[in-house]
């Protein structure tokens, strides 16, 4: 005992493990969920950053990128997309030179109570189901039960990109139930019998057993971060690592 605390400090701090550098990203629950999450202690070693995530939604992590407060931000939508999202979520305009470094290409899935039975929906029927113009489960083959609309605040990423492949055009129903997360759209629609959502297939296939997914139209988007001009260092090193192809087979697709 008496030769380990004679040593000098310095050695002991060489001991020591390296404290990673912190980088917050801030935006998409989706790309927390499917990217960040699984991939963050690979991402550590690899690069010696950890991530920490703002799961704020995509439209005000841009919004927090235009402003200065994050380095980069995290989207699930398109690079418009997701300036309009910011737009929703106050921004008055977005800065020159804004990039979007594409990770993922994620499929969109609508998702239902365990119990419902209906296992198909048309374009139309989700339409009708996502606008209020579908009031109850039995015109499309389901329980005599009154529809609940699952889905993002305004700015959120997957709420836009359904809004725009969709809805097209049309507002989601006056009476749906607006949730920050993906985990908690997932945690009603798991929760409420009569249910609907929309999620990314990851963030789908990390709840498998406790929601069904249905079988739908294709809808689509990037999952990516977003950098005002080129990335710095620190974000350069960190999208080196998620681009490459030891990182994809962590993500949730």
């Amino acid at each position: 005992m008496r030769l380990a605390s004679a040593l000098p400090v310095a050695l002991f701090l060489s001991l020591s493990p390296a404290r990673a550098q912190v980088l917050e990203v801030a935006g998409s629950s989706t790309v927390a969920k499917s990217i960040v999450e699984p991939s963050q202690a690979k991402l550590r070693e690899a690069t010696g950053i950890e991530l920490k995530m703002l799961s704020v939604g995509t439209g005000k992590g841009m919004q927090m990128l235009f402003d200065g407060k994050v380095k980069v931000a995290a989207v699930s939508a398109s690079l418009d997309e997701a300036v309009d999202d910011a737009k929703k979520a106050g921004s008055v305009a977005a800065p020159a030179g804004l990039k979007l470094h594409t990770l993922l290409t994620d499929q969109l899935v609508p998702i239902v109570h365990n119990d419902n039975p209906v296992k198909e929906l048309s374009r139309e029927q989700l339409r009708g189901l996502l606008s209020g113009k579908l009031q109850n489960w039995k015109e499309v083959g389901g329980p005599d039960l009154a529809v609940l609309v699952v889905t993002g605040a305004p700015g959120s990423g997957t709420r836009g990109v359904l809004e725009k492949q969709l809805l097209a055009g049309q507002a989601f129903a006056s009476g749906a139930k607006e949730l920050r997360t993906s985990a908690a759209e997932l945690a009603e629609v798991a929760r409420d019998k009569a249910a609907i959502g929309y999620v990314g297939s990851g963030t789908a296939e990390s709840a498998k057993g406790k929601i069904k997914e249905l079988k739908a139209p294709a809808v689509s988007r990037p999952l990516g971060l977003v950098t005002v001009g080129e990335p710095t260092p620190e974000v350069r090193k960190v999208l080196d690592y998620l681009l490459s192809t030891e990182a994809k087979k962590l993500f949730l697709q």
